[in-house]
């Protein structure tokens, strides 16, 4: 599915078509501007949909503080496709990392620290050396201590997946929970620009119960990593 076929199956349910149902007669950069805004929504909260393994970060020699990272030699749900410079503050969360590989050769742990223990080991002295902690804050991840060259630095966690803009574009959000995100624009629509707020609670108690599925998933897939059998 992309943007535009999402978005038509939206004017659709608004009665803003053809007769042939091909075409949006009305409001259809409104419809899509409301798509984009519900996925920006749900951006921001960490879905199994979001999680990504294995975005990697390249240290320079002397440099603290880095803005971007590299998905594409991870996976996950989402498209990785030409996403070589992420800026690090689509990251949600992070729940792993390490230095791949490390100066032995094998894989080295790489800690997190609070942002204020991090500020506390560089006052007063600056050493160089192989990264053993980072801290993530102010949408930057900051390595300690401050790397002496090259390393490739590893993590996995939640990523904000890219909102479509062109027509073409697709997104995990269209093919895992594509009614959630129709409910959502839908309602915004109505609300913003039809002023109908009884349609609009309408499309409101269909996203909410598309949400809660969706957060039921991510729930049994999270707290055992298998989803499991019910009635």
């Amino acid at each position: 599915m992309t943007l535009t076929t999402v978005a038509l199956s939206c004017a659709k349910q608004l009665g803003r078509v053809n007769a042939a149902g091909t075409d949006i007669t009305d409001l259809e950069a409104e419809i899509k501007e409301q798509i984009q805004e519900t996925i920006r929504f749900y951006n921001r909260k960490p879905y199994h949909l979001t999680e990504f393994r294995g975005f990697t970060l390249d240290t320079a020699a002397s440099t603290v503080w880095y803005s971007s990272v590299d998905l594409t030699s991870g996976d996950g749900d989402q498209s990785n496709t030409s996403r070589t410079a992420v800026d690090t503050n689509q990251i949600l969360n992070i729940t792993y990392s390490r230095e791949n590989p490390g100066s032995s050769g094998l894989n080295e742990p790489l800690d997190r620290i609070p942002y204020a223990k991090f500020e506390r080991l560089r006052e007063g002295s600056t050493p160089q050396g192989t990264p053993t902690y980072y801290t993530y804050y102010a949408g930057q991840i900051g390595i300690w201590p401050t790397p002496d060259g090259v390393y490739e630095l590893y993590f996995s966690g939640h990523v904000k997946p890219v909102v479509p803009t062109n027509d073409s574009d697709t997104s995990v959000w269209f093919d895992e929970a594509n009614e959630m995100i129709e409910a959502g624009a839908l309602k915004r629509v109505c609300l913003k620009y039809l002023r109908d707020k009884e349609r609009a609670a309408d499309f409101g108690i269909i996203e909410d119960g598309a949400a809660r599925a969706m957060a039921r998933e991510h729930l049994l897939k999270s707290s055992t990593g298998k989803l499991k059998v019910h009635d």
